[in-house]
């Protein structure tokens, strides 16, 4: 595997966990290469690692079954907001290719109601709008599951009734915000400066409307009985 190529952008680890990979860098004495990489959903103050790209690129045995360590998520899109936050930490963004995922690829790697919090639900939601919307309406559409199994269906379309619901509802002050910077795309920047707001001002806004629906989704969860976060036995 020492020849496999790395490239920036989130990748999912054998144990369910979501990382980041940022870039690649050399040893200054042996020249071996280490992956730079992130958590992901990114904290607050953001915390950097390295692993070899040998570690990285290794195979795991997880009961039984041969696992790589890390494998890429090619439907993960990372966001104009992220770009600008690992810049201002001093690191370049990945280049951009003007190609747009497609929602009926073969290979489809999002995985629903699997966030290991309520705030990270919240915000898993809203960052993947967009593909499930376009997911969603092409499964209408061709009266068939693309790319996607019935039960991850059922799901997708429970979220995105709830969500839409919920902004038409309880969260209906947010709805131009929501509009603004995830429908249309804009990044916390571009959105301050079209509404004379500091990014400050951005950050709170958007930490208000994940924290009210993270609460919206614990209180489904309340009254269904149920609990749809990630088991902490997978």
């Amino acid at each position: 595997m020492a020849d496999r190529k790395i490239r920036a952008g989130y990748y999912r680890r054998y144990d369910g966990k979501v990382v980041y990979v940022i870039s690649l860098a050399p040893d200054a004495d042996t020249g071996e290469e280490s992956v730079i990489w992130t958590t992901y959903p990114l904290a607050d103050v953001p915390r950097y690692y390295t692993s070899s790209k040998k570690s990285f690129c290794a195979f795991v045995e997880v009961n039984g079954e041969r696992k790589a360590k890390y494998k890429r998520l090619l439907n993960m899109k990372i966001s104009g907001e992220t770009i600008e936050r690992l810049e201002e930490e001093g690191f370049r963004g990945p280049i951009r290719k003007r190609q747009r995922l497609q929602p009926d690829e073969a290979y489809d790697t999002r995985e629903y109601q699997q966030s290991p919090t309520y705030y990270a639900y919240a915000k898993d939601l809203y960052e993947h709008y967009i593909f499930d919307q376009n997911k969603y309406r092409l499964c209408v559409k061709e009266k068939r599951f693309a790319a996607i199994t019935r039960s991850d269906f059922a799901k997708l379309k429970e979220d995105l009734q709830f969500l839409d619901n919920a902004l038409k509802t309880v969260l209906t002050t947010y709805q131009n915000y929501f509009r603004e910077r995830f429908v249309n795309g804009l990044s916390i920047r571009r959105y301050a400066e079209a509404h004379q707001l500091n990014r400050g001002s951005v950050d709170y806004l958007q930490k208000k409307l994940l924290t009210a629906l993270a609460q919206l989704l614990k209180e489904r969860d309340e009254a269904d009985g149920i609990c749809r976060l990630r088991s902490k036995t997978t």
